[in-house]
């Protein structure tokens, strides 16, 4: 993945899902070309295990790197984390339904052991904690190339993944297709879509605000807000320590507004002036003009797309914030 191809807008909540939602598919589609071409180098009671093996495995990987690619992190760092979360986590997908099937044969009732035990019996009843489980080792080898940050999240977002993975397969099978095939390309598609909504995405920390001229004669120009150290950045026309200047005959005062950022990476707006300066966004509207019987100026957070329109009506001056990439900082 390329941060400078994810634009900071809704979507970006999704991208990852989609990298591992299409990879979890890719590697469904490998297998099934791999064993009409080579055959089958395990026996048919295996065929469900080496399924949830292979695709808990792509589901880790693709999500580290996905990580990897957004961080810009050099080879050596897939190196290190790559080998062993895709191992770990195809051992644990697979050796764990292989365990329940034993465990659920054993200590079930004859008649319902006998079916537990059977691998060509295609039942979610006693499917499910396999899909379970491999959810859990999907995110236990993603958290071996994490170092275990945010462990939690991680093993519940593998869990619920596997059981909506395990949901679309039976739906599939069951109700809408009555097609083994579709309703395994369904499962591992839902489950690496739902694994990447729930156990990470692409952080705020990835983008930096800038400051943007959409009027006047510096139109296009923009400065970085949190970029070479600098927390704040002030706009307005007096020569010296003004970090974007504008003309006064574009009703800019010496100094009219500053926009801030803090260490939670929360930006705010901060009317110095008593000329009028406002804050629009959609179906909303705010009056950032500093009143001298405050004793502090009007602060007001700001927002990727907000506009910040400085001057009267005739002699206005129209900013906008935006959120890109760090790196272009």
């Amino acid at each position: 993945m390329n941060i400078y191809l994810v634009p900071y807008t809704w979507t970006r909540h999704v991208h990852v899902a989609l990298v591992t939602g299409g990879c979890a598919l890719i590697s469904w589609w490998f297998m099934l070309v791999f064993v009409q071409f080579f055959g089958a180098p395990w026996p048919v009671q295996a065929d469900g295990p080496v399924y949830l093996g292979v695709v808990a495995s792509a589901i880790a990987t693709s999500s580290l790197l996905a990580e990897g690619g957004l961080h810009r992190h050099e080879l050596k760092w897939f190196a290190k984390r790559l080998p062993g979360g895709l191992v770990l986590a195809a051992a644990v997908a697979a050796g764990g339904a292989l365990l329940l099937r034993l465990i659920g044969g054993a200590i079930l009732p004859d008649n319902l052991g006998i079916d537990a035990s059977d691998a060509t019996l295609v039942s979610l009843r006693y499917s499910v904690l396999a899909f379970a489980v491999a959810g859990v080792g999907s995110a236990l080898g993603t958290l071996v190339g994490r170092r275990f940050r945010d462990a939690a999240i991680h093993l519940g977002a593998g869990a619920a993944a596997g059981l909506c993975g395990a949901g679309a397969w039976f739906l599939c099978n069951r109700w809408l297709y009555y097609d083994l095939y579709v309703a395994g390309a369904a499962g591992a598609l839902i489950w690496g879509l739902a694994f990447g909504l729930l156990a990470w995405g692409i952080p705020d920390a990835l983008y930096a605000g800038w400051l943007r001229v959409l009027s006047g004669n510096r139109f296009g120009r923009r400065i970085p807000i949190d970029a070479h150290g600098a927390k704040e950045r002030f706009v307005g026309h007096f020569p010296r320590g003004a970090d974007l200047w504008l003309p006064v005959e574009e009703g800019v005062q010496e100094l009219h507004v500053s926009i801030s950022v803090d260490a939670h990476q929360n930006y705010r707006a901060h009317g110095l002036s008593q000329y009028p300066v406002t804050l629009r966004r959609f179906l909303e509207k705010l009056d950032l003009r500093y009143d001298p019987r405050r004793p502090a100026p009007v602060v007001s957070k700001v927002q990727s797309g907000d506009r910040l329109v400085i001057g009267d009506g005739q002699r206005a001056t129209e900013l906008e914030f935006i959120m890109l990439p760090r790196e272009e900082s």
